[in-house]
């Protein structure tokens, strides 16, 4: 049974393995190939347009759309629409700050420091402007390097030791603190698409459990969500330090049906949950997600993060690159079809088509491994047809089955250009997936099947079923 959280245009198959930003990449990806337009995935782009540094290869990240008109290019989650300025921009939390400002978008007060500055000059304004703070790399992404809700001097020449010392960000942000929802807006033209709150990692006690095994429990709880299970909540000094402040030590039971935090940043790295708001966001924070768009030139999609109490709200950066695949798996709430709004934006003709072979699917990991190879500079995925796809599922029982028969099977699929695949079920069965835009061509290969006499085998049964669940395109040999 599907989760309500998890997108119904996905299978959990199709995203198994498939982590990080990679994520983003393959299901924009797969929104514009189940539309028919052509999908190409790139190790470079040999002068075709400027996606910033050169890179001996980007490993399946960059890819083009095209239809009959025209070809776009992207990078992630970040289309050739967004400016090389916008994304030096976005970059650089000092340079975004600078124009935002400009734009009158309320941003926190903030004061940068160079690897020239002293760590006491940091402390003295710190002394200046008044704790609690935030410390924060000028440069980083993912939240590394950031050490918020400061509260003393003490705390914060430890920050600043494992900052830029340990961690090696020599320039770095000093930032009022101020305490309110994390949230995350993405913006695509002009209009709101998604909104999250990301909070930071709790667990309830059960009344018999540890912190540590509630901790693990929790853990285990996500796995079946592709975007959470790469990011678990980790047992490190934050938590031991957050726990400490709550009374508690990681191997003590926590009450039953007790709240604690077990880590104080809402910060993906941290095993933040995601809560999905978008029908909830203010006019006011919709006001200032939109302005703060406008405000970057050659920013024409990209995702805000935002602090807000209910009262006051404040941009803390821009992403041209951001992760869009959180808002398809939040933890609790509606998924939001982020890759389903940058195709209608690029390619607003696909629109009728949004719908079209929601079962279908490819094999991206073996896509990117191939790439990993470097025998080529692209690779194309076959394109769909504008035409339902028919599907069976077909139940072999057999006496002496072997490699050979599913091999036979193999083949005339692939001769008749069909998709599909085998799985050994027992040591007598085995199940076929097949599928074609033509009904007479799986009828055939179904024929031919039957047909089979090699010495050894004996068909004793053959069950046909119609499949509705996800297809692979090609033809493979589960193991």
């Amino acid at each position: 049974m599907k989760d309500n959280n998890f997108p119904q245009n996905l299978t959990p198959d199709m995203v198994t393995g498939i982590t990080s930003f990679n994520l983003c990449t393959f299901l924009v990806g797969l929104e514009g190939w189940r539309r028919g337009l052509r999908l190409k995935y790139h190790n470079r782009l040999n002068g075709e347009i400027d996606f910033g540094p050169k890179r001996l290869s980007y490993f399946g990240r960059l890819y083009s759309l095209s239809d009959e008109e025209s070809t776009h290019y992207f990078y992630q989650s970040r289309g050739d629409t967004t400016t090389r300025k916008a994304v030096n921009i976005a970059k650089d939390k000092v340079l975004t700050k600078s124009y935002l400002k400009q734009y009158n978008i309320p941003i926190l007060e903030s004061f940068n420091f160079s690897k020239d500055h002293s760590d006491q000059e940091i402390i003295n304004k710190a002394e200046k402007i008044g704790y609690p703070v935030i410390v924060k790399p000028t440069n980083s992404s993912l939240s590394k390097g950031v050490v918020v809700n400061i509260t003393n001097k003490s705390h914060l020449e430890n920050s600043l030791v494992e900052v830029r010392q340990n961690l090696g960000y020599k320039s770095i942000i000093l930032e009022k603190y101020f305490h309110g929802d994390d949230i995350r807006t993405y913006v695509i033209d002009g209009k709101i698409v998604a909104g999250l709150k990301r909070v930071p990692a709790k667990v309830t006690g059960d009344g018999n459990s540890t912190i540590r095994e509630l901790i693990k429990l929790k853990n285990d709880s996500r796995k079946n969500n592709p975007y959470l299970n790469a990011r678990p909540i980790k047992i490190n000094n934050e938590t031991i330090s957050v726990l400490k402040k709550q009374g508690y030590s990681i191997d003590d039971n926590l009450e039953k049906s007790k709240t604690i935090l077990v880590k104080n940043k809402s910060t993906l790295t941290q095993g933040v949950d995601l809560y999905d708001i978008t029908e909830e966001l203010t006019d006011e924070v919709k006001e200032i997600a939109l302005s703060t768009i406008d405000a970057i030139p050659g920013m024409l999609h990209a995702s805000i993060d935002m602090l807000t109490d209910g009262k006051d709200t404040y941009v803390l950066e821009v992403n041209s690159s951001a992760n869009i695949s959180m808002h398809m798996f939040p933890t609790e709430g509606k998924p939001r079809n982020v890759p389903a709004f940058l195709v209608d934006y690029y390619f607003p003709k696909s629109i009728p088509d949004r719908n079209n072979n929601q079962n279908m699917s490819f094999n991206y990991l073996d896509m990117v491994k191939t790439l990993r190879m470097n025998y080529t500079d692209f690779i194309e995925i076959r394109s769909l047809k504008n035409e339902a796809i028919t599907a069976k599922s077909i139940t072999i029982k057999a006496t002496g089955l072997d490699n050979a028969f599913q091999n036979f099977i193999k083949r005339k699929a692939l001769y008749r250009e069909l998709h599909g695949n085998i799985k050994k079920i027992d040591d007598n069965t085995i199940r076929v997936i097949v599928a074609s835009y033509k009904d007479s061509d799986i009828e055939r290969f179904i024929s031919e099947i039957k047909k089979y006499n090699k010495t050894g085998i004996t068909i004793n049964s053959f069950k046909t079923d119609e499949w509705e669940k996800s297809i692979s395109i090609g033809f493979t040999i589960k193991d």
